[in-house]
């Protein structure tokens, strides 16, 4: 059977991003000594509403940025890093993967896609669910991240966040 919409992106997440960073987190962390838990969080919400920016959530704190990792990909040198930041001084690395971003703009432009809400929320899940398989099968990755699916209120991703750490 094909993948779905959220599998087919959750897939391009791990490839195109996740395989690349997750084996080299901790040595680019070096600059942030207090990095105790140096897995990726990886801060999923339901419904694919995220905040622009993490630090707009009240009670996270920007740090900075991890060191960079230069590959060459796709025939272009490819820069990665992520975002360090910080809660009640307690240090540590996340994500949101924007790609679950189209799903949105596919619910919002319904007209043309016939995409709904409700479609979202069980094409996140299922990204969810692929995502985790992924990463499940990748025995050189356990240990590299935390999945964090979470409700899209802005609360409820602080005491997420808050509860991982």
């Amino acid at each position: 059977m094909p993948a779905s919409i959220g599998e087919a992106l959750a897939y391009s997440y791990y490839s195109g991003f996740l395989r690349i960073i997750l084996p080299s987190m901790k040595p680019r962390l070096g600059r942030y000594p207090l990095v105790k838990d140096t897995k990726l969080k990886i801060l999923i919400p339901f419904n694919a509403n995220m905040p622009e920016k993490l630090q707009e959530v009240e009670g996270i704190t920007y740090e900075g940025q991890t060191d960079k990792l230069l590959i060459d990909r796709a025939g272009s040198k490819r820069t990665y890093s992520n975002n360090v930041y910080s809660i009640q001084e307690k240090q540590f690395v996340a994500d949101m993967p924007a790609n679950l971003l189209t799903l949105k703009d596919m619910a919002a432009d319904f007209e043309l896609t016939g995409f709904s809400s409700e479609q979202l929320e069980i094409e996140v899940s299922k990204f969810v669910e692929m995502l985790r398989k992924i990463l499940q099968s990748k025995s050189e990755l356990k240990d590299t991240y935390e999945i964090i699916f979470y409700n899209a209120k802005r609360p409820c991703l602080f005491e997420a966040l808050k509860g991982s750490l």
